[in-house]
C-alpha cells in the first residue's frame, strides 16, 4: 500500500512539473509572438541595481510606452562593464501590452536561456511520469502473479 501511494505521489509530482513547465514555455512563446507582431522599440534607463540572493544582481529598468511609465527587472550581469544606474538599455515591448517586454536582440521576454529550460523541465517531467507509470505497472503485475 505504501509503495502504491509513493508511486502515485511521484507520478503526480512529475506530471505537475511537466504541466507547469509546459505552461511557462507556452506563455513565453505567446508573448514573443505578440511582441514580434507589433513591436515597440524603446530605450529604458537602469534606475537601480539590486542584489538577489543566490542569483547575483538584477537591474531595475524604467521605460515609457505611449506616455505610460513601466519598470522591469532583468539580470544584465554585475561587475565591470555591466549596466549600472543611468545606463540606457534597448527594449522591445508589445504594443497592446507594454508590460510585456524583452531586451532588444532576444527572442523571449524572460531571456533566451530560460525558455529552453522550461522545455527541458517539461520533457523531464513527462519522462519521469512515464517511468513512474512503468514502475507502477511492473509492481502491479508482480503482485498479481500467482505464486508457484
Amino acid at each position: 500500500m505504501r509503495t502504491r501511494l509513493a508511486l502515485w505521489g511521484a507520478g503526480l509530482l512529475c506530471l505537475l512539473v511537466a504541466v507547469l513547465g509546459g505552461c511557462s514555455a507556452s506563455r513565453q512563446w505567446r508573448q514573443a509572438e505578440r511582441i514580434d507582431a507589433a513591436p515597440v522599440r524603446v530605450t529604458g534607463v537602469v534606475t537601480a541595481v539590486e542584489h538577489v540572493p543566490k542569483s547575483g544582481y538584477e537591474q531595475v529598468i524604467a521605460y515609457e510606452v505611449q506616455g505610460r511609465r513601466h519598470t522591469v527587472r532583468r539580470s544584465l550581469g554585475a561587475g565591470t562593464g555591466s549596466p549600472g544606474v543611468g545606463h540606457r538599455v534597448c527594449l522591445e515591448a508589445d504594443r497592446d501590452r507594454p508590460d510585456v517586454v524583452r531586451l532588444c536582440g532576444e527572442r523571449y521576454p524572460s531571456g533566451d536561456d530560460l525558455n529552453p529550460t522550461y522545455v527541458l523541465v517539461t520533457v523531464a517531467g513527462a519522462i519521469g511520469a512515464c517511468v513512474v507509470a512503468g514502475v507502477a505497472d511492473g509492481v502491479r503485475r508482480s503482485r498479481s502473479k500467482p505464486s508457484r
